[in-house]
């Protein structure tokens, strides 16, 4: 696929981060989330996501230099949506922790919930792609961030994905902005939850690895 896979990954993480810039609807962005999926699975897998794609990479999914493109096209698609949203709303947009909880309770849940949606989009689409099961991948996956998104959202702001941090903070800094000072727990958390979920993948479905 060459540079197509990195060109899919920055287009559909541009698409999400800017669905979820305009909405607080985690409806809406799951259901935007499985559309994305349905275009691009077959071209990248669909990450759209450094945490997800650190879960491919422990799974040796992809290779050190694959990861490095995938998490920079991440981001840059994170950062010309954050740039987007601003143009449209003349707001910028940025990740915050939520100020009702803890630093330990944010960064725990932000663990939790991303061992859930990386152990579940590696249970989904580690095998052979086929163009059968993208729309199983693209619904699982788009249900289950919606659910995420609801349970975690009071405590962390449920982010999941470093690229959604550091690009919407990267805008944000611009403008004088602080929100980059959450990107430790952004980044540290979902790729914890991610590494974890990886060794769970493994232990559990070491056959189809």
């Amino acid at each position: 696929m060459g540079i197509k896979k990195y060109l899919i990954e920055c287009i559909g993480t541009f698409f999400l981060v800017l669905v979820i810039g305009v909405s607080t609807n985690p409806i809406a962005i799951g259901f935007t989330l499985s559309a994305l999926i349905y275009v691009g699975a077959l071209i990248s897998g669909a990450h759209f996501n450094p945490a997800i794609s650190l879960g491919a990479f422990w799974l040796n999914k992809l290779s050190i230099k694959e990861f490095g493109g995938y998490v920079l096209g991440q981001t840059i698609g994170a950062m010309l949506a954050a740039a987007t949203v601003l143009m449209l709303s003349s707001l910028v947009f940025y990740v915050e922790a939520p100020l009702n909880s803890t630093f330990y309770q944010q960064l725990t849940i932000e663990v939790l919930l991303s061992f859930v949606l990386v152990l579940v989009a590696l249970t989904a689409w580690i095998g052979k792609p086929s163009n059968k099961s993208v729309a199983t991948y693209a619904f699982i996956m788009g249900f289950s961030f919606a659910a995420l998104t609801m349970a975690g959202e009071s405590i962390s702001g449920s982010v999941f994905n470093p690229a959604l941090s550091i690009g919407t903070a990267i805008v944000d800094l611009m403008f004088n902005g602080a929100s980059y000072l959450d990107i430790p727990l952004y980044t540290v958390g979902p790729l914890f939850g991610a590494s974890l979920a990886a060794i769970a993948y493994k232990y559990f479905k070491p056959d189809l690895i």
